[in-house]
This record gives structure tokens, C-alpha cells and sequence, in this order.
């Protein structure tokens, strides 16, 4: 098969997935019967299914900040289902070029893709009919609609590969980046300490502390304050008010003996054969030697996945269980009846059954009861709280009245303590005003919390005795980088005269080969960058970042070694991504194109109603 096809047969299974294994059995409902369209470029309709089909899709590719899947409601915040519009205009748009240019694919090619398209073969392999009718009215499609749009996805296809075919990077890019990379570089450099200093350095007067303070100021003020009054109430504090008896305990564990007990279990892979006679062959070749599970499997165009059952029970196997339970790991046992054929099944191991007393877990079962009981009593009483709070009450008088707890905190960015562990708390501890009223807020372990902003205290310097021993260390600091930056210009003066590093008075250290992205431990941060700078064998340079100071002299260029093959992989992983770019802007110029002579038209009311169905 030339590129050109197998780039259309790729396009096309990823149009199965979607369709077929994202998208099975969602539909759009409630439109009315005339809303078949979102909008449609020339005479290519965006039907209302392929766009909730897109938008249902993208949900499903996407996860939100939590973790878990995205909403709709995320999902427009971050404007995805107009990028997935724009990538169904651009399909579209597509569409109607080739239909314009007279490109399509014959019946028979159609019908070959179709036919070899996994999703539609049966066990044996082959083709399946009824499998086919049934996957597309799971996604609301007949038969012909489907096969317009594999006919248009394979159309679309030919005109991609056309695109992205013949597109080669100019070499320039990857050279550059793989000489920035790739070269290393000798060179000879030492620390510039105190003790390379003529003399050593004076303790500040009172007037340079003085000063120091006054032009460094801002590293001096102490934070932003915001006086916050709060009431608590957290599970902890509830607990002592819930009671677990025995009976409640040996309850719980008897609804969780699924979980605590678990029986024997095996790790089983299934291979299913179309008659006795195909199974008995396969299970002799194993048994010969002549071929492996693995071998078999491969045969039968399946991949180790697709038989793999996981962990199984022996209830689960039926009338095979027996056998397999009794089968020592790394077996091949069989053939064995199932619902689907006669198998062969492999065991990959053996799971112990696990068996769990009642007094090994009463006390974990206790504080999981206790704390789910002590959420459930605070959320009955959350309307109480917030009851009060409508009704004027004070956060010192609902704390005298109930068992909320009554706190001050001076919040800052880096304050600790209190409730300041909670994401919730500090959230709303830092848009409160003084103008606001108490609200109760629910806490990520189920407490509550209601906040009250008493007073501001803006950021002030703080005054000089008040963090002298700071001042002093930084003063000191400050003068001594200067003396060892100083030392070191001087010490680079005279390596530019012509003098030996060796005789400088300092230790020097020589490194070999070492690339842009290596590190020194005790090193300035800034020494690699510095050395890297440097143009010319014996160039030398002054590098000073953190308080440490170092001179380095620049001893050999060393260019990147056309053998290596990391860098071999590097520039090959450059060069596509280059390709890959000019291919997408290629694609985008010509989408443009099309657009630009051809009438695009959006029904917003329409896609406002797809949208509905989301929210």
C-alpha cells in the first residue's frame, strides 16, 4: 500500500474510534425535527449529530483542574467547543473542495475499508453484517449516511496526503539547534572566596547598617496583615458527639465482606476458536512446542489485550473454572467450554483469596464511621448556622450557642495555624472585605467556617533594630560580593595579559567536554551560561550569582560529534516537528482559502441547543 493510502486507512480507523467507541449511544434530543444543521459550508451541512458527536468527544479527551472529567460548563470557559466548530468547519470546508475538484473513492474501495474495519468483525475475524447495522444505530446513523462519511474522510484523506507528503525541512533549523545542543567546552575556572582577599573584611559601622537599611527597604516590610475573626466546626469536634455501637460496627463490616473478603482469584488471558477442531490443534502446537500462546494469539490478528481477562473468579469461568483454578501458573489449559466457543486459557497468576477478621478492622471501621456520621450531623445543621447568621447573629454569639469554635488569625500569604490549612479558607480569607456579612463555608473535610474581616494592616518597613541581625548579614554579604567580584576583574585582567591561571594565587579546576546542560554543584548558577558566552580560546570572564563568585577561562570549542546518536535521534525528532509545522500551516493556508470563496454560515440558535443537551 503507497503512503497516500495508508494515510487515508489511519484517518479512517480514527473516524471508527470516534464514532463508534467514544461516541456509542449518545444522541441529541429534544432539537425538533427540522433542526438537523449547525451551520454548513457551501453545500456541505455541520449536522446537529457531528457537532454534539465533536463536543462529546472533546469532553472525553479533556480533564479538568481536579482531575476528574471536564464539564461543559469548563469547557466553554476555556472556549473549546468553539475550537471544536472551527474544526468542524475546517472538516467541512474540506468536504466541499473535493466535491468541487470531482475527487472521491470508488465503491469497491469504500467497501474494502469498511469491510476490514475491526469494529465490525465478528469472532472469526471476518466481516460481520449484523454487527455493522447494530454499531451504527447505537451512534443514530443508517448506512448510507455512515458511508458518505467514510466516503468524505477518505476523499479528505487523498487531499491531506497531497499536503503533507512532499514537505521537507531546510536543514538550517535542526543545524542550529543541534549546535547548540551538541557543543561542548574545555575550560579552567576557580572560586573567588574571602580568604582571596589582601585583607580581610571590616565589620560595618553603624552608619552603613543605617543606610543599607534605608535603600533596601522593601526587603524588609513585614507582610500585608488582615485581622480575620472566624467560628469552626470540624468533624473532629463532632466526633465526640457521635456514638458506635458493636452492632453498628458488625453491620458495617458485613456490608463491606465483598471488599474485606475477597476469594481466589487468577490472572487469565482467553483465547476463543470457531470449532473444537481449530482449539485442539492450537492447544497441540503449544503442547509440542512448536508454537507459543503468544504465536497463537498473533495468528489469529489479535493482540495480548484483546485476550486478556484480568482477574477472575472461579464462579466467573463457569465450566471452565475448574480446570483453570487447578492449573499451575504459566499454563496453558484447554481446549475449555465457554459461552463463546471452545478456549484456550492461560494463567499469568495467582491471587490469594483474602480473608479479614471483624476485630482486625474495628477500630479503622470505627473512625471511618465516626467521621462519615460527624459530616453528616454538620450538614444537617449547616442551615441552622447559616439561619443565625440571617438573622444577625454574631460570630461570638453563634459560638456561644453552639459548638463552633470562636478564633482570630493574622492572615498573611505564609501564615500557619488555625485554619489556614485549608484551601477553602484562604480562598475566601483573601477576597473578604470589611463590608461583607459572615457566610457559612464548607471546608474540603466537611467542616464549616464563617469569616469576618476586622482590620487591614498594610505592609510597613520594619525598623532597624528590629532585624538587625538580618541587615548586618546582608550588609556584609553585599560588600563582600563586591570585594570578590572586584578581585576576580582584576585577576581576569591580568589572565588577558597573558599570565597563567596556575600562578593567580587561587585553585583552579579544569573541566573537560562538559555540554549547556550541565551542572555544578558549587558552582555559580550563572558559570555555564558565562562560559558559553565566551567566543574564543583564552577569553575569560568574571561569573557571580548568589554571593558566589568565580573566574573562568575559556579553553577549547568543541563541536558537536555527527556520530553521536543521541544527538542523531535528537536532530531526526526536530526535523518532524519542523515537517509536521510547515504541514499544519500549509493545511491552515489552504483551509483559509477555501473559506474565503466559499459561503460559511452558522445557525447560533442551533448550536445553542446542542449545547443545552450538555449543560
Amino acid at each position: 500500500m503507497n503512503a497516500s493510502g495508508k494515510t487515508t486507512k489511519t484517518l479512517v480507523w480514527i473516524l471508527m474510534g470516534m464514532l463508534i467507541l467514544g461516541l456509542g449511544g449518545f444522541g441529541v434530543t429534544n432539537l425538533g425535527g427540522s433542526v438537523r444543521t449547525v451551520g454548513a459550508v457551501g453545500d456541505k451541512p455541520i449536522t446537529t449529530q457531528s457537532y454534539s458527536r465533536a463536543l462529546q468527544q472533546m469532553l472525553q479527551s479533556q480533564s479538568s483542574a481536579s482531575g476528574g472529567t471536564l464539564s461543559f460548563a469548563e469547557a466553554q470557559a476555556q472556549q473549546l467547543d468553539r475550537i471544536v466548530l472551527s474544526q468542524l468547519i475546517a472538516s467541512r470546508s474540506l468536504d466541499y473542495e473535493t466535491a468541487r475538484i470531482g475527487l472521491s473513492v470508488g465503491d469497491d474501495r469504500l467497501a474494502r475499508q469498511i469491510v476490514t474495519t475491526d469494529a465490525f468483525q465478528g469472532i472469526d475475524g471476518t466481516f460481520n453484517r449484523e454487527d455493522y447495522r447494530f454499531r451504527l444505530q447505537q451512534i443514530g446513523l443508517t448506512e448510507a449516511e455512515y458511508e458518505t462519511i467514510v466516503r468524505e474522510e477518505m476523499a479528505r484523506g487523498i487531499v491531506q496526503s497531497a499536503m503533507f507528503s512532499n514537505i521537507e525541512p531546510t536543514p538550517v533549523y535542526a543545524d542550529t539547534i543541534i549546535n547548540f545542543l551538541g557543543e561542548e567546552r574545555d575550560f579552567t575556572w576557580a572560586l573567588i572566596d574571602e580568604s582571596t582577599l589582601e585583607a580581610p573584611l571590616e565589620e560595618a559601622t553603624e552608619e552603613q547598617l543605617v543606610a543599607f537599611h534605608a535603600e533596601n527597604q522593601s526587603r524588609y516590610m513585614t507582610p500585608d496583615l488582615r485581622k480575620i475573626t472566624y467560628a469552626l466546626l470540624t468533624p473532629e469536634q463532632m466526633i465526640e458527639q457521635v456514638e458506635v455501637d458493636e452492632t453498628t460496627l458488625q453491620q458495617l463490616f458485613e456490608e463491606r465482606a465483598a471488599e474485606l473478603n475477597r476469594p481466589e482469584r487468577r490472572l487469565v488471558e482467553r483465547l476463543v476458536f470457531s470449532s473444537e477442531e481449530e482449539a485442539s490443534a492450537a492447544a497441540g502446537s503449544i503442547a509440542s512446542g512448536e508454537k507459543n500462546f503468544e504465536a497463537i494469539v498473533t495468528e489469529r490478528g489479535l493482540a495480548l489485550s484483546d485476550v486478556d481477562m484480568g482477574d477472575v473468579t472461579l464462579a466467573e469461568l463457569d465450566d471452565a473454572g475448574e480446570a483453570v483454578f487447578t492449573a499451575e501458573s504459566g499454563a496453558v489449559v484447554g481446549p475449555l467450554p465457554t459461552s463463546l466457543g471452545p478456549a484456550l486459557f492461560r494463567i499469568n497468576g495467582v491471587l490469594d483469596a483474602v480473608v479479614t477478621e471483624f476485630e482486625d478492622v474495628k477500630d479503622e471501621l470505627r473512625d471511618e464511621f465516626a467521621q462519615s456520621r460527624a459530616r453528616r450531623l454538620i450538614d444537617n445543621e449547616r442551615d441552622t448556622y447559616e439561619d443565625l447568621l440571617a438573622g444577625g447573629a454574631t460570630l461570638e454569639e453563634i459560638a456561644a450557642e453552639t459548638i463552633m469554635e470562636l478564633g482570630q488569625i493574622e492572615w498573611h500569604s505564609r501564615a500557619d495555624g488555625g485554619p489556614s490549612g485549608y484551601a477553602a479558607f484562604r480562598e475566601a480569607a483573601d477576597r473578604i472585605t470589611t463590608d461583607d456579612f459572615p457566610e457559612i463555608i464548607e471546608l474540603e473535610d466537611g467542616g464549616l467556617i464563617a469569616l469576618r474581616l476586622d482590620a487591614e494592616e498594610p505592609a510597613v518597613a520594619q525598623p532597624l533594630n528590629d532585624v538587625r541581625d538580618e541587615v548586618t548579614a546582608d550588609e556584609r554579604q553585599s560588600r563582600l560580593t563586591a570585594a570578590l567580584t572586584a578581585k576576580a576583574e582584576a585577576l581576569a585582567a591580568d589572565l588577558g595579559e597573558g599570565r597563567a591561571f596556575a600562578s593567580l594565587g587561587v585553585t583552579p579546576r579544569v573541566e573537560s567536554g562538559l555540554s549547556r546542560s550541565e551542572f555544578l554543584a558549587d558552582a555559580p548558577a550563572s558559570l555555564i551560561v558565562d562560559v558559553f558566552k565566551l567566543q574564543n580560546q583564552g577569553d575569560s570572564a568574571v561569573s557571580g550569582s548568589g554571593g558566589i563568585v568565580a573566574l573562568v577561562q575559556l579553553d577549547m570549542i568543541i563541536a558537536p560529534n555527527p556520530d553521536d546518536p543521541e544527538l542523531a535521534s535528537t536532530r531526526e525528532l526536530l526535523e518532524d516537528q519542523y515537517r509536521n509545522d510547515l504541514a499544519q500551516d500549509v493545511y491552515n493556508m489552504f483551509i483559509t482559502d477555501i473559506q474565503a470563496r466559499t459561503p460559511v454560515t452558522l445557525d447560533e440558535a442551533a448550536i445553542n441547543a446542542v449545547n443545552t443537551q450538555f449543560q
